[in-house]
């Protein structure tokens, strides 16, 4: 296992728990910094879209690839020549290939344009004008017909990229008992899974279609291996979240969720849900079969008891209402699995932001609650995800938009900084909300710490009540009795603390009072 992360126009393996090693690109291909990158694994290599110029494929070495070299451009040409065996009439069609030290096939291009026919009688097959290859390829390779025939058979390949022309006179009995295997190059692929071997997709032209590979062969993309996504055309946006799981692929625009089940070629599409969609992908996480994803009105999971809303309830506003995130921002928001404390994090644009991802929420996977709105105070996130140290545990990780990678420390800090605890209770109101109350002394029940206090500022009065006297709240005793709140209709709490490494376990507070009677 490796992990390799994108930094600005860069691809970085991480070389150590501090150190990244910078990737050589193949020649030609950029990294555009403005664009995420789309990541999925197969065959043992990390394959790379959307923020590359082409399609990579990086190995555990470091080596960067492109996922289909070009297609030759211009067809060989071939005639007889004197000295060989062969009798007939053939034609000829030419690919190259991308080979490890082993020889075995990492990538193959689609076949260039088809030959010439040649008829010849006992003599070699002369291949010539064989075009260069344009990449960093390891061979070419040739493809022919049987005399007279119309399907082409695996011949003969020839090593580097510099010869431009070769002969061959294999017989016609010799050839491979197998056609050559359907090929194409991958398209500029905005979004890639693995699923059921192969490797799906969407273009950045054609968004409303799902292209996907040969089954086993990632660098093979027929032009026919295509599925239209339903509603083409509804909108500017197009396919915006790829789902893997066991046994279907979810397929989903902002406002539609469908999967797709079968095999082999024989797929079938079920359209699930015509209102619920996929925002981002990157809000995308599949644990244990179950795909957790940020829709237009909140989170959802997909699993074998289909969609299901996780987020209607109590937290339902944070989803619905433009009170605490930017709602079009949806579409930059990101999410990973804390594996370590089974959370779903979700990292949103607060409500005002520039722009910028500046919260974070998590739902616990074991409680099924929802905790935050958090936000870390040390940096700005740009990505979430999990990497793997140098005995192949799963750490949880965050990406900053400086440049750093950080992961979770025992000891309560951002970085240096504190981590602010801060609580805003309900108003409450008795069950009475027109009566006049004294409220009397709150009970805050809590985790008794080694040292430190945290503030209490009570809001009594009406609903648009000023902040009142701050109150201290001892956090070495495990209960305590704060001094009288006042009066008023409602009261309320906020509760603060931010103090380096000092923890805050609230359990739970009480507001007693005293009625005195309704004004009528």
């Amino acid at each position: 296992m490796f992990t390799l992360i994108q930094v600005a126009d860069e691809l970085k393996l991480m070389a150590g728990p501090t150190s990244a090693a910078t990737l050589t690109l193949p020649t030609g291909v950029t990294i555009s910094k403005f664009l995420k990158p789309r990541f999925a694994v197969a065959n043992q290599l990390a394959v790379v879209t959307n923020s590359p110029s082409r399609p990579l494929t990086v190995d555990a070495s470091g080596v960067v690839r492109v996922l289909s070299p070009f297609a030759p451009a211009t067809p060989v040409t071939i005639a007889g020549a004197a000295g060989g065996t062969l009798t007939g009439t053939y034609r000829v069609k030419h690919t190259y290939r991308i080979k490890d030290a082993a020889g075995n096939i990492l990538a193959e291009s689609g076949f260039g344009p088809v030959s010439n026919t040649a008829s010849i009688s006992n003599q070699w097959l002369r291949i010539t004008n064989i075009p260069l290859s344009p990449d960093a390829v390891t061979s070419s390779m040739f493809y022919r017909t049987t005399s007279n025939g119309s399907v082409f058979f695996p011949w003969f390949e020839v090593d580097g990229n510099t010869q431009t022309s070769a002969q061959n006179d294999l017989s016609d009995a010799a050839l491979s008992l197998f056609a050559a295997v359907s090929l194409g190059t991958a398209p500029d692929l905005t979004n890639v899974v693995e699923y059921q071997g192969r490797l799906w997709g969407v273009d950045r032209v054609a968004i409303d279609e799902v292209r996907y590979s040969e089954a086993g062969l990632i660098y093979a993309w027929p032009l026919d291996n295509a599925f239209l996504g339903p509603r083409p055309g509804s909108d500017l946006y197009g396919l915006t979240g790829l789902v893997p799981r066991q046994e279907a692929l979810g397929i989903a625009r902002q406002n539609m969720f469908g999967q797709l089940t079968g095999s082999g070629s024989d797929f079938a599409f079920l359209l699930i849900d015509e209102n619920v969609g996929i925002m981002s992908q990157e809000s995308v996480v599949v644990w244990r079969d179950t795909a957790f994803f940020l829709s237009h009105d909140g989170v959802y999971t997909w699993g074998s008891n289909g969609l299901k809303c996780i987020s209607d309830g109590k937290v339902r506003a944070w989803f619905q209402t433009n009170t605490y995130f930017d709602r079009s921002k949806f579409n930059i928001a990101f999410a990973h699995l804390d594996n370590v404390r089974l959370k779903y994090r979700l990292f949103l644009a607060s409500a005002g932001s520039p722009g910028l991802i500046d919260r974070w929420v998590e739902y616990d996977l074991k409680t099924e609650t929802w905790w935050g709105i958090h936000q870390t105070e040390a940096f700005p996130p740009s990505s979430a995800f999990s990497r793997t140290d140098s005995s192949n545990v799963i750490i949880p990780t965050i990406g900053s938009g400086n440049g750093y990678l950080w992961q979770e420390q025992d000891l309560r800090t951002d970085n240096t900084s504190a981590v602010s605890f801060r609580v805003t209770t309900k108003r409450h109101n008795g069950d009475n909300p027109r009566g006049e109350k004294v409220w009397t002394r709150p009970f805050i029940s809590q985790v008794a710490q080694s040292a430190g206090t945290m503030s209490v500022t009570p809001l009594v009065g009406e609903l648009n009540a000023t902040a009142g006297v701050v109150k201290s709240a001892d956090l070495t005793k495990a209960a305590q009795k704060l001094s009288h709140l006042g009066r008023g209709k409602h009261a309320g709490l906020t509760i603060t603390q931010n103090v380096v490494g000092q923890n805050v376990q609230l359990l739970g507070y009480e507001l007693p009072f005293v009625e005195i009677g309704e004004r009528l």
